[in-house]
């Protein structure tokens, strides 16, 4: 019970608003940029290495800008598409290799200089035994009726016993405080001591339209329970996690030159252990896959292709779910039937 309160105070004050780590800003003289968050959709070709990053964008000040996206081996990324929406916002996508992690967005709005606005760090939270970590939206879909989301996780044993990771281990709450529970996910898991899991998929379906998703929650109603908040947990990389330790007596690093020198001395806990052994480099461009593959015509295909792909994923889920409910009722009448003659 102590730990429902304690999450409901929680929920609470992250629906007032005391504590937001969204969304990212950066500005100059001219003109401001907004990142009010970013989710991943897979390519429809099953053995590719790739994946689509979705960033929504908000941009005062100017008409255009051109944006590039640095991850945490210091390759950088080009836009393959611009999806316009009201207001001065828009989506961009980025064709990435799956599952980086990524460190800034440079974004030059058109005639004005460049802004650098550094990523956020992958969300955690932790007890003496299990430590859970979210890195964000990894598919989703959404009609008139309902939407589906898929969220990606990791699980760390910090205690000197194994534990046991099942997708029911994981709740996820929306912008009201309401909580649902995984329909899809991984198998269970057993984590010997020391010891954690790959990224695992979470899946819930028939969530609300209206759905935002806000808090993730680990064990709930346990006396161990953990939640991720996601408005307060997202909050951005360091300078010294972004450019180097050099950056550290340095505050003025958020410029053109320092881009070219930049280097990742992030620690293995805050980069989910993949910056832990880089040291300075120059900033590549990754391979032919994001300056060829990525061209506007191509990624177009690809996402209209993984949009099919889950357009025929709930379908099949409906079809799934109506085919549970017909056999029920088949069974009840049944048993009626056989009540009646006997």
């Amino acid at each position: 019970m102590r730990s429902i309160i304690i999450l409901i105070a929680l929920l609470l004050a992250m629906a007032s608003g005391t504590a937001l780590g969204l969304p990212l800003q950066g500005s100059n003289d001219n003109a401001t940029v907004v990142i009010f968050g970013s989710s991943r959709m897979p390519v429809a070709d099953e053995n590719s290495t790739l994946e689509i990053l979705k960033v929504d964008v908000g941009l005062m000040g100017a008409e255009n800008a051109s944006y590039e996206l640095l991850d945490q081996n210091d390759l950088t990324y080009d836009p393959g598409l611009y999806r316009p929406l009201s207001s001065g916002k828009q989506t961009v996508y980025f064709l990435t290799e799956m599952d980086s992690l990524f460190k800034l967005i440079n974004v030059t709005p058109e005639g004005s200089d460049p802004i650098y606005i550094k990523w956020w760090i992958t969300p955690n939270a932790s007890n003496d035994r299990i430590k859970v970590r979210y890195y964000g939206i990894t598919d989703s879909s959404v009609n008139s009726d309902e939407q589906m989301l898929v969220l990606q996780v990791s699980v760390q044993n910090t205690a000197n016993q194994s534990i046991n990771v099942t997708p029911f281990n994981f709740t996820l709450f929306d912008q009201w405080g309401w909580n649902y529970r995984p329909t899809l996910g991984f198998d269970p898991e057993t984590v010997a001591p020391g010891s954690g899991t790959d990224r695992l998929l979470l899946g819930f379906t028939a969530l609300p339209p209206a759905f935002r998703p806000a808090a993730l929650a680990y064990d709930y109603g346990t006396p161990e329970a953990m939640v991720i908040e996601f408005e307060k947990d997202y909050v951005p990389l360091s300078d010294e996690l972004v450019y180097g330790a050099a950056s550290a007596s340095n505050s003025a690093v958020n410029n053109a030159s320092a881009q070219a020198g930049m280097a990742a001395a992030a620690p293995v806990d805050q980069m989910a252990n993949q910056m832990a052994n880089q040291t300075a480099a120059s900033v590549e461009k990754p391979p032919a896959n994001n300056s060829a593959a990525a061209k506007i015509s191509s990624i177009k295909d690809m996402v209209a292709a993984s949009e099919a792909r889950l357009a025929a994923t709930r379908q099949g889920l409906n079809q799934t779910d109506q085919d549970a409910k017909d056999a029920a009722i088949s069974t009840a009448a049944l048993n009626n039937s056989t009540a009646t003659i006997l």
